[in-house]
């Protein structure tokens, strides 16, 4: 493991474990205190703290990345945002037109990051 890798496994696990806590802490909250207004706005958002400090290190490891490895992950995540977008794309008709029942935007990213995951061993094999 190189040492841009092994330093963007640390800072994202440790991220991830804020925004873990960050979540469950918000959660807590706003059950046990019912707040209102901007007080429920602000713990509403909390977690999305660590969660954009997260993208950052991703953006900053890409950076760090040789050339075929920074195209194998742009690759990846492309594919990931059309079949995600296109998945939102066909619910969003099933929900207006079908009476589907909706599910909430807050699942299109962990959405993204695992069809990314799915999809990036098929794309490395391409470059072998």
């Amino acid at each position: 493991m190189t040492p841009a890798a092994k330093r963007y496994t640390v800072r994202f696990l440790f991220l991830m474990i804020a925004y873990s806590l960050a979540v469950v802490g918000a959660t807590m909250a706003l059950r046990a205190f019912d707040p209102s207004g901007p007080v429920k706005v602000i713990l509403a958002l909390i977690p999305v703290i660590p969660a954009l400090l997260a993208l950052r290190e991703f953006v900053i490891f890409l950076r760090a990345m040789d050339e075929v490895q920074a195209r194998i992950h742009a690759e990846s995540l492309l594919i990931a945002a059309g079949v995600v977008s296109f998945a939102t794309l066909t619910w969003g008709f099933l929900e207006s037109w079908a009476d589907a029942p909706p599910i909430s935007v807050m699942y299109v990213l962990p959405a993204m990051a695992a069809v990314w995951g799915v999809v990036l061993p098929f794309v490395s094999r391409r470059f072998k």
